[in-house]
């Protein structure tokens, strides 16, 4: 592979990450690459619109606008979106919670599409963002269903995002167990000490889970729970066999 794209690559993400800027220095230290070649990278990226000067005074670089237009066109023409997005819409609609459509991408979830409600509480997570796999309902439906990247995620380091995060793997171990039997997996405040979420998992035609869907809303003795996982199963089923699934 080539060097030069891959360190392109590398900081681009990383200024991508750093949401309030990062400056040259700090890009080249954190890449390990010399601060000429870090500068002349920063350049090409500047001259294409990928890369923007967040603060002129502190000489701080953050993401462009391009990324957005790359970003629509990626998600324009992938076909699970594409499938995926009224009945998104529609389960939102129903539950009058926001729902997500998340993917695995380099051990991550990453939001390709969100409905929210016209009336939601509290700010969700933006598309693009991407989300750790033991804290999250989604993160959690995946690994129910992917046993190599359970077992890697279970002998690491399991972040403690609130109290109440799972942080004992063999606890989590059982939930993930639970959540294959199941269908569904729940974060029950786990990410966020306010929402509480259902995640469940969207197969491809070979039966593999690298998409899935999460209901997600303020945690609160009125919602009912038992009904959004019954609409949660209906609509990803359909979802899955609209992508060749056959059960």
């Amino acid at each position: 592979m080539n060097k030069s794209t891959l360190k392109t690559i590398d900081v681009l993400e990383l200024i991508a990450e750093n949401k309030r800027g990062i400056t040259l220095t700090e890009i080249s230290r954190e890449l390990e690459i010399p601060m000429a070649s870090t500068s002349d990278i920063l350049k090409s990226l500047m001259e294409k619109k990928m890369v923007e000067v967040a603060d002129a005074r502190t000489k701080t670089y953050k993401i462009g606008v391009k990324n957005l237009l790359l970003g629509n066109a990626y998600l324009a023409n992938i076909d699970v979106v594409k499938i995926a997005m009224p009945y998104v819409d529609e389960l939102s609609d129903q539950t009058s919670n926001t729902v997500f459509l998340g993917k695995l991408i380099d051990n991550r979830i990453t939001y390709l599409y969100k409905r929210e409600p016209k009336d939601f509480l509290v700010s969700t997570c933006r598309i693009g963002s991407r989300a750790g796999l033991s804290t999250t309902s989604l993160g959690k439906i995946v690994l129910a269903y992917n046993e190599e990247l359970q077992e890697q995620v279970l002998i690491g380091h399991l972040p403690q995002r609130t109290k109440y995060s799972i942080t004992d793997p063999e606890k989590l171990r059982k939930q993930l167990v639970e959540a294959r039997v199941n269908g569904y997996a729940i974060d029950k405040l786990e990410n966020d000490e306010r929402i509480l979420c259902v995640g469940f998992p969207v197969f491809n035609e070979d039966g593999q889970v690298d998409h899935c869907i999460s209901i997600s809303g303020v945690y609160q003795k009125s919602r009912d729970i038992d009904r959004e996982i019954r609409l949660g199963k209906e609509y990803t089923e359909i979802i899955s066999r609209s992508l060749g699934w056959q059960g």
